[in-house]
């Protein structure tokens, strides 16, 4: 590493993570990948990082491009201080027409900021040491939807180069938080029942006072998920527009007299061409509350961070469901679904759509299960 690089504030932080099964098995796809994190993300680094990329001696042309790559946000913080500004065709600067990263080449990958170093790797080191790739990632889904095995854990030596989180919880509460977790996982699990099930018990399990009543004999309502759609596109505006693009082009060709005709005559479809389809979401729900750490996400209420989990599954799955043909395959799917994720995985997104959920009503059991059993 040159010596011109401060690295204070950072530690080589080692030791035995719980990791998914498909951990060891991933590596970037760098030029191979169909949508490539270096493109048109709103990648944003530390103040510290920031210093540590001007101070660098390196080539002088990498040198002028780190100029030109960074810039500081607006009301910058010491977490959230710079943000790359990409090229006119919306790649990184420092991407090379191979699709390969010009400063990791030069300087080594040492020097890059850790979103490119570990994205989508994402450690957690608060309740106990985890880790896991997010959904955003093609690689990840591929990886998930390789087998139809159930979502399982093992243990391996990891070491991530990073500022170690403050670890103020006490061993009553690292229990309480894997016991938690652990029956989630359990419950969402579970093949016997159909997933959408699972996702209502697993309401019941967060919230127990919570209104129940009846919800057990609720079906699908299309109209209901065809209003709860297009609220969300007026909601989605300017703050998502790949979700509001994905949703746009979702909702083409229906005719508001045969809505549900032609939803069910799409979902007909999609379980004929993605017969493990009840799998596929199994799995990619259970890596992404993995990943965010549901329902001990930080300053959000478990109740709302379901009311989000809940919008998440809704929102893809007619994603999915929409944009799906007769002439799409299994990479396909995964492009819609991953696409999806850049948002839910990467954005405010959760907390937002848990407000949009209370303030529309769509916050209860019976209100959920017309919405997400499809």
């Amino acid at each position: 590493m040159p010596k011109n690089i401060n690295t204070s504030n950072r530690e080589m932080i080692k030791g035995v993570f719980e990791v998914p099964m498909y951990y060891k098995d991933f590596s970037c796809k760098g030029k191979d990948c169909r949508d490539s994190c270096c493109k048109e993300w709103k990648v944003t680094i530390p103040f510290s990082q920031y210093i540590l990329l001007h101070g660098l001696s390196c080539n002088k042309k990498v040198k002028e491009k780190i100029d030109r790559t960074f810039r500081i946000v607006y009301q910058p913080t010491n977490e959230r201080y710079a943000e790359i500004v990409h090229t006119i065709d919306g790649n990184c600067p420092l991407q090379k027409e191979d699709g390969l990263c010009s400063l990791h080449e030069t300087c080594g990958e040492e020097v890059l900021p850790w979103v490119c170093r570990y994205y989508p790797r994402g450690p957690r080191m608060n309740y106990g040491f985890e880790a896991s790739c997010a959904n955003s990632c093609e690689k990840t889904l591929e990886l998930l939807f390789a087998n139809d095995d159930y979502f399982a854990f093992e243990t391996k030596e990891l070491k991530f180069f990073m500022s170690k989180p403050k670890n103020d919880f006490t061993e009553e509460e690292k229990i309480n938080y894997s016991n938690i977790r652990n029956e989630v996982f359990s419950l969402l699990s579970n093949r016997s029942k159909s997933f959408s099930s699972r996702l209502l018990e697993l309401g019941e399990l967060l919230n127990p006072s919570i209104e129940t009543n009846g919800y057990q004999n609720e079906l699908l309502n299309i109209e209901l998920l065809m209003e709860f759609i297009n609220n969300l596109k007026t909601f989605f505006d300017d703050r998502f527009p790949r979700l509001l693009n994905q949703l746009n082009k979702a909702l083409e060709n229906y005719n508001n007299v045969s809505y549900s005709i032609e939803f069910n005559k799409r979902l007909t479809k999609f379980k004929e061409l993605i017969n493990n389809e009840e799998i596929l979401f199994e799995k990619m729900i259970i890596n992404d509350i993995y990943f965010k750490q549901f329902p001990f996400q930080t300053n959000f209420k478990p109740w709302n961070q379901y009311l989000a989990l809940c919008a998440s599954y809704i929102i893809t799955k007619f994603i999915a469901i929409n944009l799906v043909n007769e002439k799409s395959n299994l990479e396909e799917l995964i492009d819609i679904l991953s696409l999806s994720y850049t948002v839910i995985s990467h954005s405010d997104f959760d907390k937002l759509i848990s407000v949009f959920m209370n303030e529309e009503g769509y916050n209860n059991l019976p209100k959920l299960a017309k919405l997400i059993q499809f």
